[in-house]
């Protein structure tokens, strides 16, 4: 069990690169790290197991995370019902620079950038952020465009998002610990904190139509900067890891999309759980644990003809002016840095930025 600070080693090193050919997610119950029982042995006991996930595999299932069946049900209920309205009314909300970035993408609209070019991504969906009223500090910087015509979806939201904000500082917690860290280290580190107030979350309402891989055109991957890339085989997600801390994700029941990239190579099945989140982390755990934890490649891939996919993943994160860099109590004495120092929000502002292509296809009408 680790939970006296410690350096990692080289054999630590050697023991991780080797326990990534995982083929299965763990399960890890949280329950007591919800009721935040200090002096209680579970607590050690989650949080060693929370530091072997992040650091073997950087994804694992939480349960006993205490979110009642009907928040997480409900609010993807009330996005299906939104996602069904007709594309002039979900362009009410419709996202750009002029509002932050924040509102709905119709289908085509996200995209994953590789070299030489981007694909477009075959979803649709919602994006939320922590509003802040400073617009001139970021691009990312406003209000929320909060979904309309669909009554209760805007307060399911809104209940959803305060839940995810208790689980992901209860499980940040364990993770702290884990490290051999006070619970309280990341609500208090140098230059930014964490905690539900401070964090700087997102949330995204995604809706995956079945893919359609004949509307997929065949050619070379490769194309000239900002041109879109021809490839045979669509995703509903392109392959990426997350960008901040801490990601819950919430699907749908009985379909079996999101897909874990191992060291083999190898796309494994996160498929759905009842009662449970699917929990990664992100590139800046990598830099607070110098590499020790390394957010993982994952992709969504809806291959059932029949059936549409929705899924509201919340995004725990640092403060947005937080200076995240390697934590001095995780390296040996003497040892330099790996991990340069990230400002959160600058990192955050470059991806999001580079997210979208706002004008798609004429040919790609929303679901």
């Amino acid at each position: 069990m680790r939970l006296a600070g410690r350096a990692h080693s080289i054999n630590s090193t050697v023991r991780t690169l080797i326990a990534r050919n995982f083929n299965a997610l763990p399960i890890i119950d949280i329950s007591a790290l919800i009721q935040d029982d200090k002096s209680s042995s579970a607590v050690d006991c989650t949080a060693a197991e929370l530091h072997k996930a992040c650091r073997d595999v950087g994804f694992f299932y939480i349960k006993g995370h205490g979110m009642p069946d009907a928040v997480t049900e409900g609010v993807r209920r009330e996005a299906r019902r939104w996602f069904e309205l007709p594309a002039s009314a979900k362009q009410q909300i419709a996202l750009g620079p002029q509002t932050a970035y924040r509102g709905y993408q119709q289908l085509g609209a996200n995209v994953t950038r590789y070299d030489g070019g981007f694909q477009r991504d075959w979803h649709e969906a919602i994006d939320l952020y922590k509003e802040e009223t400073d617009m001139a500090a970021s691009p990312v910087h406003g209000r929320n465009q909060w979904p309309h015509h669909c009554p209760a979806f805007e307060g399911a939201l809104r209940q959803y998002i305060d839940g995810c904000l208790h689980i992901g500082q209860a499980v940040m917690r364990g993770i702290a610990r884990g490290l051999g860290l006070q619970p309280g280290y990341f609500e208090t580190a140098k230059g930014g904190s964490t905690t539900a107030d401070s964090s700087y979350w997102v949330t995204r309402v995604i809706h995956y139509p079945p893919l359609e891989q004949g509307a997929a055109t065949t050619g070379s991957p490769q194309a000239a900067p900002g041109r879109e890339i021809d490839r045979s085989v669509q995703l509903s997600c392109g392959e990426h890891t997350d960008y901040g801390l801490l990601t819950l994700v919430n699907q749908d029941p009985d379909i079996p999309a999101l897909q874990v990239k191992n060291a083999r190579g190898e796309w494994i099945s996160a498929a759905p759980i009842p009662g449970t989140f699917v929990c990664n982390i992100g590139d800046m755990m990598r830099v607070y644990t110098n590499g020790e934890y390394t957010p993982t490649l994952h992709r969504v891939v809806n291959t059932d003809p029949s059936c549409s996919r929705v899924s509201v993943p919340f995004f725990y994160e640092t403060s947005f002016d937080a200076e995240v860099a390697p934590i001095p109590a995780l390296l040996q004495p003497g040892e330099a840095p790996k991990c340069a120092p990230v400002r959160y929000g600058r990192h955050l502002e470059s991806k999001v930025l580079s997210n979208f292509e706002l004008e798609p296809q004429a040919d790609i009408v929303a679901g």
